[in-house]
Parts: structure tokens; C-alpha cells; sequence
């Protein structure tokens, strides 16, 4: 049996996951064009980068309007169905299940018709996926063995050793925290523990949860782009500056979802780690 079907067992067996959904994106196309533009490309990035989706099939399909031959037509609806498949493997290594060129939809209402074919010069998306249950468990015994992993900031540190920011939990998609008194408490210790240490340097690193591993990040709803890792240590490193770090003593990297805590809740991905880089 294959990792992935194990991962999959695994939280089938803990409630992890709902109910088997289905999604059509919808992108539009210029007059006897096919080149997937980058207003088209938002809602396509928004879904496939989602912090808690399981892709499970994706099927791509290509229509044109009335305009040119039924041949012409066939032709143009496959090549902007290709151009679609393209983006969703280059970006997130997705690969579509089906992908056909549908050809023309005919006109139903003629009174306005220029509008209707602006719609009907289109790809439909349509994706099955699985949603997980992000929200982080009350299991204490999970929580510890999660966190006996980490050094913390009272122990004697070496370069290489990490700690783990508790309580930082993210919201979906987001910089925003779920609890923004616990962050703070959490986020003053490092600011005590700098000042504490001046010679020590650190690099804060943000992690996601719930895409697969193949995709390089999650969709940051505020930045627009795939960087959610990215943005999550920023904010950190933007909290410590603001309250006087030296930016010499600190740097700031995403790792996406490249090193996910084995076997922990998908919650506990979501996360800001602290590594020791300099004594």
C-alpha cells in the first residue's frame, strides 16, 4: 500500500476528512484567442492553492462562440482547454483527468448577442476534492509529543536547534491568527530572548498545511499569490522589527508545505518555526 493511500486511511480513521465536493472554475477567453490571461489565472491559483483541498480528479473543457467553422472551432476549444491544462500542471503539478475541446455553443438569445459569446469563449474547470478538517484537536498527548521535538528558548541552544512557536495557530489562507492574545504572548518571548542573547541570530520560518506535497505553497488571500509561507514569516519578522530586533539578527524564509510534522494534525502545519543560525 502506498504512502499516499495510507495518509489518506489515516484520516478517514480520525474524521479528518468531509464528504467527497465538486468545483467548476469558469475562465474566458478573447475573440480567437487561447492565451490563458493573468486576470483569468486568479480564481484558477485561489482554488488549487487552498490550505485544506485534496485534489481528487479535474476535468478541463474548451468551448468556443458561433464564430468560424465548426473545424476552426473544434480546433481553437482544445487549444484553450491545452493552455488551461498547461497552467494547472506548471504551476501546482496537477494533472487533469480529462481534457477536451467541446467546440462552439450555439446562440440562444439574439438581442444580445455579442455579451453571449463573450461567455461562451470559455474553459470549464470542474474538480472533485476533499476538504480537511484543519481545526487543531484538544489532545494533550498529541500536542506534547508534537512539541518534544523542539528545543525551547529556556534550554541551552546550539546553532541547528529549532523552536517551535506554540499557540501561533493561522487562519485559512491567511496571516491573521486564530488567537491574537496567545500570538502576542508567544511572539514577546522571542523579542525577550533576543535581547537577552545579542549575539544570537535566527531565521523564521513559515510552513502550511493540507496541499499536496508537489505544490510549492499555499494561496495568500491578501497577497494574491502563492507565498503563504512566505507571508506567515514576514509577519513575524516585521513584529520583531517593530519592536526594535536588529534586521541584521534575523532573516525570514517559506517553506511551504516541504516539511509537514509527521502524523500530527494537518492544524499543527500551520506553523512558525525559530532555528538557531548563529551562537
Amino acid at each position: 500500500m502506498n504512502k499516499t493511500v495510507l495518509i489518506f486511511l489515516f484520516l478517514l480513521a480520525n474524521g479528518a476528512l468531509a464528504q467527497s465536493s465538486l468545483e467548476t472554475i469558469t475562465v474566458f477567453f478573447d475573440s480567437n484567442e487561447f492565451t490563458l490571461l493573468s486576470e483569468q489565472q486568479v480564481n484558477i491559483i485561489s482554488f488549487f492553492s487552498a490550505e485544506n483541498t485534496i485534489i481528487e480528479s479535474i476535468t478541463v473543457e474548451g468551448f468556443c462562440d458561433d464564430i468560424g467553422s465548426d473545424k476552426a472551432n473544434i480546433e481553437l476549444s482544445k487549444k484553450r482547454a491545452i493552455s488551461v491544462e498547461n497552467f494547472i500542471k506548471k504551476e501546482f503539478n496537477a494533472i487533469a483527468t480529462i481534457v477536451e475541446g467541446k467546440g462552439e455553443i450555439a446562440l440562444s438569445n439574439t438581442t444580445s448577442i455579442e455579451q453571449e459569446r463573450k461567455k461562451n469563449r470559455k474553459v470549464t474547470i470542474q474538480i472533485a476534492f476533499t476538504k480537511i478538517n484543519n481545526e487543531a484537536g484538544n489532545n494533550e498527548k498529541i500536542i506534547k509529543d508534537i512539541y518534544s521535538t523542539y528545543k525551547t528558548f529556556s534550554d541551552k541552544l546550539e546553532v541547528g536547534d529549532k523552536i517551535i512557536i506554540k499557540k501561533l495557530f493561522f487562519k485559512g489562507g491567511s496571516t491573521l491568527f486564530q488567537e491574537e492574545e496567545e500570538a502576542e504572548e508567544e511572539l514577546k518571548k522571542i523579542v525577550d530572548f533576543l535581547l537577552l542573547n545579542p549575539n544570537v541570530s535566527i531565521e523564521i520560518q513559515g510552513h502550511v498545511c493540507c496541499i499536496p506535497p508537489q505544490y510549492k505553497d499555499a494561496y495568500d488571500r491578501v497577497s494574491g499569490k502563492t507565498n503563504l509561507s512566505e507571508t506567515r514569516s514576514k509577519k513575524i519578522y516585521d513584529y520583531l522589527i517593530g519592536k526594535g530586533i536588529s534586521g541584521d539578527k534575523i532573516t525570514h524564509k517559506g517553506y511551504g508545505r516541504q516539511f509537514p510534522i509527521p502524523d500530527a494534525e494537518e492544524q499543527f502545519n500551520k506553523r512558525v518555526e525559530i532555528l538557531i543560525t548563529k551562537i
